[in-house]
């Protein structure tokens, strides 16, 4: 009987074993891929299904690999292997969607993407539904930048940034691949360990441009000047942005720092001829040719123009400055504009709108107030992009007024009435850089973290929700932040994060059941941190906070407290809480496993009379259950070793 539980204890022992091993082996594949070593991550991939054939993420891995490499008809296999020992793995079926567009069938591609656009998340059915039009000819796709001679790609460490982290590798890949989406999660990552670095918002500006977001690509390129290979390149992109947006002087301003900066001659060719097309005179001065048919008088009326404009510039650091000053004046315009009005005011009117937001008019006397009743009156009506091109002129006409600022709350509260969340993301954070006051900034910044959570970007919004304070004028009310808080702490991924979004919105929130269901989460999180002492803390928490007779989750936690407590050897403690899940936990499924680790417990500790005691009650009770079952095997071995110890001794 011995033997057939060292048999049964050594084939659990070597599955438990071999799982490990595949789950580690799986980590090093995603490692190797995620830093190029294509190859390396491919047979570590074969490796895990050469021992389990039916390793779905092991098929997802191999197969994103594969569409790395081109390998489309290889890739596809991959993809198709997951979803059939897995369906539900989304994924995979984008994998598939993707390998069948690179292979180029149309038809195949539009199916996957359908499949896609029924079963996945937010993100992946918005970008199904845009390949989808793309390829039925429904939408344009975004027009690709004509881009300058590329630069080679950075390989070093440069000034207090690196450009060849594994994050930093994983965004150029993506980039290549014209992956925009999955590169610009890459950006993310890599400003989250290195904030401010020049060449993620580089590249972040580049995948912006191309999705056709420009107003979030005109922040980043903005940002991105200082990137050492090819930060020059962005005044490429802005210009074309400008161009796009029909405001000829900016573009042509744009256009022309490029000129001085780039070495690429078709790229110098192609610009020439945007400024040409656009009217724009100068480019031989650009690069460095005079033009004898300039006559005098145009030179004196130039120098004349050059003299009054005081944001003049003529080279990447002479503009950077003057950029940096015409920043710094109008926020102490707006400042003066405010001199006698106390910052704390909230806005001298408040107007509930049909469609669910707040109006609000800064003053109703002073200039913009005309054009504020003006935009009003067209959401009244519902003409909501009448609206909005109203409030935009607003801001344009009367910058740095306090109706200016009114504008751009109320411009922000229509983009998320219409879900137009990368427009209030782009407009808020461009707000927020300036000095402005409450109750505007709160509004606006509690404005963008809901925007940010609607784009799953829950970082960003815990970081964005942190400086919000409660019960102004314009809102948020305490009980609106917690809930937003309580929802990033609910979706937020925590496996690239850390455990301050969950402990924040567990102290914040009021409700007993919804805290432990937080704390839940928390331990796990701690569990995969490998910070066992604070989840077994964390658990703690939870059956403290516990009535009796409570489900999930006290039931998980103090089962999960008798299990931690077993797996570290701490017989007293596992006693404890396995015996207080019985008595609290009148659990079917639950019990018959407590009393078998319990028996388990005295075994372990050599106390064989109280083991037998603890499995004779199980197999009695819960006769035919599994671990009834086990009991039986381990009993057995109880008294073989109770009957034996003197024997063994010697």
């Amino acid at each position: 009987m011995f033997r057939i539980f060292l048999i049964a204890f050594i084939f659990l022992f070597s599955t438990v074993s071999a799982q490990n091993a595949q789950s580690a082996r799986l980590v090093q594949a995603q490692n190797l891929a995620s830093q190029g070593k294509n190859k390396e991550a491919l047979d570590e991939y074969r490796a895990i299904l050469a021992q389990d054939k039916n390793n779905a993420e092991a098929y997802i891995g191999a197969g994103q690999v594969r569409l790395k490499l081109k390998e489309y008809k290889l890739a596809i296999d991959n993809f198709q292997l997951a979803q059939k020992n897995n369906p539900k793995l989304t994924k995979a079926v984008e994998g598939e969607a993707e390998a069948q567009e690179g292979l180029g069938q149309k038809d195949k591609a539009v199916a996957a993407w359908r499949k896609l656009s029924e079963i996945g998340n937010k993100e992946q059915k918005d970008k199904a539904q845009d390949r989808i039009g793309v390829l039925l000819g429904t939408t344009k796709a975004p027009a690709p930048a004509t881009t300058p001679a590329p630069a080679p790609v950075p390989s070093v460490q440069k000034g207090k940034f690196s450009y060849d982290s594994p994050e930093f590798k994983a965004g150029l890949a993506a980039t290549e691949q014209k992956k925009w989406n999955d590169a610009l999660k890459n950006w993310r990552e890599v400003l989250k360990k290195e904030p401010g670095n020049p060449g993620a918002f580089y590249y972040a500006g580049v995948a912006r441009y191309s999705l056709n977001d420009p107003e979030n690509a005109i922040i980043n390129f903005n940002k991105s000047f200082d990137y050492p290979e090819k930060g020059f390149n962005a005044n490429y992109y802005l210009g074309r942005i400008y161009e796009q947006k029909g405001d000829k002087q900016k573009a042509i301003s744009y256009y022309k720092k490029y000129l001085e900066l780039t070495q690429s001659p078709s790229g110098k060719q192609e610009v020439k001829d945007r400024i040409a097309r656009l009217g724009g005179a100068g480019t031989e001065v650009a690069s460095g040719k005079s033009s004898s048919s300039t006559s005098g008088k145009s030179s004196e009326s130039a120098a004349v123009n050059k003299s009054s404009n005081s944001y003049e510039c003529n080279s990447l650091e002479s503009c950077q400055k003057a950029e940096e000053k015409k920043k710094q004046d109008s926020i102490a315009a707006y400042l003066e504009s405010l001199k006698n009005k106390p910052l704390t005011v909230g806005p001298e009117k408040i107007v509930a709108t049909e469609y669910g937001q707040n109006f609000a008019f800064a003053s109703t006397t002073e200039a913009g107030s005309a054009d504020l009743q003006k935009s009003l009156n067209l959401i009244q009506k519902k003409s909501f992009q009448s609206a909005i091109d109203a409030l935009q002129e607003t801001r344009q006409k009367f910058p740095s007024t306090p109706n200016a600022m009114a504008a751009a709350y109320n411009l922000l509260s229509l983009y998320q009435y219409l879900e137009l969340h990368d427009k209030v993301i782009a407009l808020a954070s461009s707000v927020l850089q300036e000095p402005i006051a409450e109750p505007y900034k709160s509004a606006i910044a509690y404005i963008l973290a809901t925007s940010q959570v609607k784009k799953t970007e829950f970082g960003e919004a815990y970081g964005t929700l942190d400086s919000v304070k409660t019960d102004g004028k314009l809102g948020p009310s305490d009980a609106q932040k917690k809930s937003l808080a309580a929802e990033i702490a609910t979706q937020y991924k925590p496996d690239s994060g850390s455990p301050d979004i969950l402990k924040k919105a567990i102290d914040a929130e009021p409700d007993k059941v919804k805290k432990n269901e937080l704390r839940l989460k928390l331990a796990k999180l701690y569990l995969k941190l490998q910070d066992s002492p604070n989840a077994i803390q964390t658990y703690k928490d939870i059956v403290e906070d516990c009535p009796q007779n409570t489900n999930d989750p006290c039931r998980k936690a103090i089962y999960e407290l008798g299990d931690l407590s077993f797996l570290s050897q701490n017989w007293a403690m596992a006693l404890e809480y396995y015996n207080k899940a019985m008595e609290q936990q009148k659990d079917t499924v639950l019990v018959p496993w407590a009393l078998f680790q319990i028996g388990n417990v005295f075994r372990k500790q050599g106390n064989y009379a109280e083991s037998v005691r603890s499995y004779d009650k199980l197999i009695k009770n819960y006769s035919g259950n599994y671990w009834a079952d086990q009991a039986k095997l381990y009993k057995d071995d109880a008294i073989w070793q109770e009957s034996n110890q003197g024997v063994l001794k010697k």
